[in-house]
């Protein structure tokens, strides 16, 4: 998590910590839903009853205007106790207010927009249609299975105090402590097999000697497409796949996730031997990439060595890595090499690069990233090189309550870290 997060030092209202508890705060975002509640309804009627317009598009112009309502309400009674108080003029005062509010009221609206007005028309539609509901009955519906989710949101990613750390007081409404995972042997076994699977694949693809880069299965149209962009510096990224045909993007294994993505980047102005030598050496500070924070090589015998690097990902949470990983390169032809990274080691770092850091125990952390395999190839195209990775990351699963919010941390944090990794490779080789 990131540092300098720590409660807000406002008093609670009313008086005591009931209030400013999960519970309490809880009770008055039912207060403040209802009234919303009540101006989604009173306006729906109106518009459907007296005005006559379309349902679903009466629904969206009712919720956003309880959205309004509910953000007026939280922000001045249930989630008061967060917000800092105004600044004098001298020190950006009311503008500053002004901006934080903004801010705050574009986050409310992006977080219920997702779950409120999509959520609403859809499941508004669903209980019309399928259900036979009215719209006002369908409506009610729709907000009493939205709520939790639009209250464990507010609470985490609008109203939050400089110092309060998203997901925490989730996990406090969800009432036990899902922030922690614990990797058990099935999940490392059901991982072990979906890697076995996707090796065998491409140990298939280059005795068959099919298409060396997955780009290159594209019509030739397309190829022209992705090339032109590859050459102006863009990272194509596309799913993964165990076999030919098989999504294999975030599937779920007993306990875990496997997040399987595949990127690509044209390296120019570079010759493949050069390329190769580079890669095999530590990164320097110029050229580290920005989720490294340290790299060493522990050990090297001729292509292979044991590799050290401490990560950092970040996706509202920032989480520090310890990791070793076995790493081998292989030239299949003058134009042609592959190199595999296999994590043997991921070690989560709590409080990294403080006083109280220490290492969490292996498999028994929060999670987001527990097995990290990485699958390079690299070809010669013109006066430049191709590369392209297949990254595997196994991560934890995700609660029922409180998946939608973590989901995003686990699924594109992978992603994001692969296409990094091409982008600072890519850089490194264009002075």
């Amino acid at each position: 998590m990131t540092g300098g997060h720590h409660l807000s030092g406002g008093q609670s209202l009313s008086g005591g910590n009931f209030w400013s508890g999960s519970l309490g705060r809880w009770i008055r975002f039912t207060f403040g839903g209802t009234a919303g509640f009540a101006v989604q309804i009173g306006v729906l009627a109106v518009l459907t009853q007296i005005a006559g317009l379309h349902y679903l598009m009466a629904t969206a112009i009712a919720v956003e205007l309880a959205i309004v309502c509910n953000f007026v309400w939280h922000e001045r009674w249930t989630w008061r106790d967060r917000l800092a108080p105004p600044k004098p003029l001298g020190e950006g005062g009311p503008a500053a207010s002004s901006r934080d509010r903004w801010t705050r009221l574009l986050r409310f609206n992006a977080l219920t927009g997702v779950t409120s007005i999509a959520g609403s028309v859809a499941l508004t539609a669903v209980f019309v249609e399928s259900a036979s509901l009215s719209p006002i009955a369908a409506n009610i519906a729709s907000v009493i299975a939205l709520g939790l989710v639009n209250f464990a949101g507010a609470n985490t990613l609008v109203f939050r105090a400089a110092a309060v750390v998203a997901l925490a007081s989730v996990a406090a409404t969800a009432g036990a402590d899902t922030l922690e995972a614990t990797l058990k042997p099935k999940t490392a076994q059901d991982f072990a097999r979906y890697v076995a699977a996707v090796e065998a694949r491409m140990t298939r693809e280059l005795q068959a000697q099919e298409a060396f880069l997955d780009i290159e299965r594209q019509t030739p149209a397309q190829l022209a497409r992705t090339m032109a962009a590859l050459r102006k510096g863009e990272i194509v990224v596309t799913r993964g796949v165990t076999a030919r045909g098989e999504a294999g993007n975030e599937i779920s294994v007993e306990g875990g996730t496997i997040n399987h993505w595949r990127g690509t980047v044209f390296v120019p102005n570079v010759k493949m031997d050069d390329l190769l030598k580079a890669l095999q050496e530590p990164q320097t500070d110029k050229h580290k990439q920005e989720d490294v924070l340290s790299s060493r090589v522990v050990a090297r015998d001729g292509d292979r060595m044991k590799i050290y690097l401490r990560l950092r990902r970040t996706k509202f949470v920032t989480v520090v890595y310890d990791t070793e990983s076995d790493c081998e390169y292989r030239r299949l032809a003058p134009d042609r090499a592959v190199s595999n990274s296999i994590s043997t080691r991921i070690v989560e770092i709590e409080n990294a690069g403080t006083t109280k850091e220490r290492a969490l125990p292996e498999g028994n952390d929060r999670g987001y990233m527990w097995r990290l395999n990485s699958y390079w190839r690299y070809k010669t195209y013109g006066n430049g090189v191709l590369i392209e990775i297949e990254s595997l990351t196994l991560s934890r699963d995700l609660p029922p309550i409180i998946g939608p919010l973590i989901r995003p941390i686990v699924t594109s944090t992978a992603r994001e870290s692969m296409a990094r990794t091409l982008a600072s490779v890519r850089a490194r080789f264009a002075e």
